[in-house]
């Protein structure tokens, strides 16, 4: 069959069907509650913000931030994903490449359709954390240039962290030292002295690679695909993150409707250079459809380190959404 003509969003949608299973493994949150499911979502008035981890991350990463936000808003609902290649929707096997923003966008459809998330019940708003932050850029950006689609453009895109441009080295330095180490595992414990004592690294680092282990008895495997982490992060130089900015909050597409972008900042993340920073200032939105905001006494984790200053700004941004 010809794809000749389809929009990427067209060949995301084309093959879904309202009885296919949602793409990416997931959890939603309501009230300040987990639940397991689908139809707290969708059955209780309520709006929609979906999460999104970051790399060697997975959805439990943001359950804090999650359960804070709909205990104050009541009027939300949170649905956490895990990115394709972790957590539950780890493995190869799931996902055909490309492994890129593109995709994990269309991973993102796939799942919102099957939960029914589409039309007036499309999600308000999404937010992510570094990784997650560039894919819901991406998913926004996706939404925002196309037209006569099935899933609405949300309101709001809450960008936590992620820094415009290459990864910081100490990325690939992470990345290089678990391709590095030798399968399987023994225990949690013998990770965290080896990744401290023959890569350098500190404990707190350590000790939250270590937390992605899986398996028991000495024998322990990564919860990540790191095919597809690695992949992933070959992408980050690629995205055009101020002109995606610009494009999506200046409204410049026909048809296009109001759509915000909150960017946070850690501000003791040093990736925040002067020069980064001053071009996101020059998008012509900025300080109005375009918010830059910064934590001052957070590292790259804003989520744990800031999580009340974080969700009262979310609080505040989100209180008057409606479909």
């Amino acid at each position: 069959v010809s794809t000749a003509g389809l929009s990427l969003y067209d060949l995301c949608h084309r093959s879904i069907s309202s009885t296919s299973t949602p793409k990416l493994a997931y959890e939603i949150i309501t009230d300040g509650k987990v639940s397991s499911s689908p139809h707290d979502i969708i059955n209780q008035d309520k709006q929609t913000i979906v999460f999104l981890h970051g790399l060697l991350g997975n959805a439990k990463n943001l359950r804090t931030p999650a359960k804070k936000l709909t205990r104050q808003l009541p009027h939300l609902s949170a649905l956490l994903l895990d990115v394709r290649g972790h957590g539950g929707s780890s493995g190869s096997q799931q996902h055909v490449q490309p492994h890129n923003f593109h995709s994990c966008v269309s991973d993102i459809f796939h799942t919102l359709k099957p939960l029914g998330l589409v039309g007036e019940n499309s999600p308000t708003a999404i937010c992510g954390h570094s990784l997650g932050g560039r894919i819901a850029l991406q998913y926004t950006h996706t939404l925002q240039l196309q037209r006569d689609h099935a899933i609405q453009t949300p309101q709001q895109t809450w960008i936590l962290d992620s820094v415009p441009g290459t990864p910081d080295p100490s990325v690939h330095h992470v990345l290089k030292a678990i391709s590095s180490i030798p399968l399987p595992i023994a225990c949690k414990s013998s990770l965290t002295d080896t990744l401290m004592s023959e890569y350098k690294m500190n404990k707190a680092i350590a000790m939250w690679i270590a937390s992605n282990l899986k398996g028991k008895n000495g024998e322990h495997d990564w919860v990540f695909d790191l095919d597809i982490a690695n992949e992933l992060v070959d992408n980050f130089a690629d995205q055009d993150f101020d002109t995606m900015i610009h494009e999506i909050t200046s409204g410049s597409s026909v048809g296009a409707l109001d759509s915000t972008i909150q960017l946070v900042m850690a501000g003791r993340n040093k990736e925040w250079k002067e020069d980064v920073v001053s071009s996101l200032r020059s998008i012509p939105t900025f300080g109005h459809s375009f918010h830059m905001h910064k934590l001052e006494n957070a590292g790259h984790w804003v989520h744990v380190d800031a999580v009340n200053e974080l969700t009262q700004l979310m609080v505040d941004g989100l209180s008057n959404t409606k479909r």
